[in-house]
């Protein structure tokens, strides 16, 4: 009986030694398993020391966002779009703009803003009016660039102009009959803005935006032929406008090539990059230029791009 049962325990221990009894391979899977497990139980708490956010309902600032959403769904659309702003909401109440009939030739500032007139768009008038712009048509009235369509049509019924102040008339001393002398129209490029240059037949708001532009990128004109290297500006307009243009070449800003950096001087539209680094590679190994020839007797510029940069260029 005894025999047996230690024969029993034998089997038992042998069944057990075998199935324990792992190769290397298999120990290094049982272990990696394991470390497998591990890691899956200590995830949650990893993640909810280290990543973790706090919680959204405890953050004021989304409080402050829910509360603002909701006082703008009473709020009107337009005055949604708007920012805050203390200052305007202690302004007093805009006042309704009264109707009358005006001469925007004589009108005042006061009676501007009564017709509904910003403060800026009154000055804008009066500094038009007194660099001797007039409204010879309810139209030209429009072309101020701070008056928009919904102002003008509201405001052109009630403009009455005098044409009597733009006729000079004489009487001759044969038959008494009436001569009418109309003003001749001169405009100086290099000092016109945009509501003189409008004036000119064919000059739209776009072409006077883009004599400007042109000409401040230029420094200034020279000769009136320049126009006709404005974009997009047609001949048959340079050619109508020839009699009412002039030039004042001393309104024209120089660029002191001793002094000029390359960046400033590349940005001429007569000069290539090549020809702005010719320039100041020259006069920093060489030295200051003591002639504005210097550029073209050296052959940093052709002859023809001379003949245009120089009236922009000075040494001194």
């Amino acid at each position: 009986m005894g025999t047996f049962n230690l024969h029993r325990l034998n089997t038992l221990f042998s069944m057990w030694k075998e199935w324990l009894n792992f190769s290397r391979a298999e120990r290094y899977g049982i272990l990696v398993l394991l470390f497998l497990i591990l890691l899956v139980a200590i995830t949650p708490y990893i993640h909810r020391i280290f990543f973790a956010s706090s919680s959204q309902l405890g953050n004021p600032q989304l409080f402050s966002k829910v509360d603002s959403f909701m006082l703008t769904l009473n709020q009107p659309v337009d005055r949604v779009k708007q920012p805050f702003s203390y200052i305007e909401e202690e302004k007093p109440p805009a006042k309704e703009p009264e109707l009358f009939n005006f001469d925007p030739n004589t009108v005042t500032t006061s009676q501007l803003i009564r017709l509904g007139l910003s403060q800026k768009q009154s000055r804008v008038i009066e500094n038009y009016r007194s660099k001797g712009g007039t409204f010879r048509k309810a139209e030209d009235f429009s072309k101020i660039y701070v008056i928009d369509s919904i102002l003008f049509n509201r405001l052109s019924p009630f403009i009455q102009i005098d044409n009597n102040q733009f006729e000079h008339k004489t009487v001759t001393e044969n038959d008494n009959t009436t001569v009418i002398e109309t003003e001749v129209l001169l405009i100086e490029l290099n000092t016109a803005d945009t509501l003189e240059l409008v004036k000119l037949k064919g000059i739209g708001r776009g072409y006077a935006r883009r004599i400007i532009i042109y000409r401040n990128v230029l420094g200034g004109y020279y000769s009136v032929n320049q126009l006709t290297e404005v974009y997009g500006f047609p001949k048959e307009t340079f050619e109508s406008i020839l009699p009412s243009i002039y030039i004042d070449s001393l309104k024209i800003e120089k660029i002191n090539i001793n002094l000029v950096d390359y960046n400033d001087l590349r940005k001429h539209p007569y000069l290539s990059d090549y020809q702005a680094r010719a320039i100041i590679y020259y006069r920093e190994t060489v030295g200051a230029f003591q002639s504005e020839k210097e550029i073209v007797n050296n052959k940093l510029v052709d002859s023809k791009t001379f003949q245009k940069i120089r009236h922009y260029i000075t040494v001194n």
